[in-house]
């Protein structure tokens, strides 16, 4: 788990070492991560455009794993939302605050249990949350419902992976924990979330190579997980 090092006026973020691997790894890809998918994101877009259309102007949003702040940190600090970005890479964090300036970013890795932000009205987590098996995205889903304020949205998007064949990206390759459409719900009902919708869209990787994109729509409602037979549960559509 990460935590906060106060020494005198600095603060130091000392990172679980996945976190610090991961923060290596983006610090040495910089604006290389952004431009690869530019032109690629296009339901990341229309899945913020249609969140602000359902938060109040100036509403508290928190992005999970904001990267370089663009498009998602951008997009909704233009559209007058009151922005926090975390993400463990300082790297990517420095073009985020040059390029997102009516925005905050803050180095922090999502599992640290002293982090001390929020809550949201809303959070969202384009494709940050990746590589994790079954337990430890309930466990990421637990961090951002905690995160949240009670009947607050989450939107969280990540790449189906129904094998653990090999994923190619930016000039690498690794072998993915599975994370599959039927699965995604259950551990967000695990994670004590009420399911609002599951939209399955085409997607481009890295790589230009064509994947699924799964985008659930969940929200805060009480700390224990609803009961599967509860109406508005698990709603599941193609976009």
């Amino acid at each position: 788990m990460g935590q906060t090092q106060d020494r005198g006026s600095e603060d130091i973020v000392v990172l679980a070492p996945q976190a610090a691997e991961a923060a290596a790894f983006f610090d040495s890809l910089g604006l290389g991560y952004q431009h690869a998918f530019e032109g690629r994101k296009t339901s990341q877009i229309q899945a913020a455009e249609r969140l602000m259309s359902r938060l109040d102007p100036g509403a508290r949003v928190l992005d999970v794993g904001c990267g370089t702040g663009l498009p998602t940190a951008g997009q909704l600090s233009e559209g007058g939302m009151d922005v926090t970005g975390i993400d463990v890479s300082e790297g990517l964090l420095a073009h985020a605050r040059r390029q997102v300036p009516g925005a905050r970013f803050v180095r922090a890795d999502l599992f640290d249990q002293e982090l001390d932000i929020g809550p949201f009205d809303a959070v969202v987590s384009f494709y940050s949350l990746v590589d994790l098996t079954a337990d430890m995205f309930i466990a990421a889903l637990e961090r951002l419902r905690d995160l949240t304020v009670t009947g607050g949205t989450l939107l969280v998007a990540v790449s189906e992976r129904r094998t653990d064949d090999e994923v190619r990206f930016m000039d690498t390759s690794y072998r993915p924990a599975l994370c599959r459409r039927e699965d995604l719900g259950d551990w967000a009902r695990q994670a004590g979330l009420w399911v609002d919708e599951l939209n399955i869209c085409p997607e481009q990787g890295a790589e230009g190579q064509p994947e699924t994109g799964l985008y659930l729509w969940a929200r805060r409602f009480r700390d224990s997980p609803p009961s599967r037979s509860e109406p508005g549960q698990g709603a599941m559509a193609d976009r």
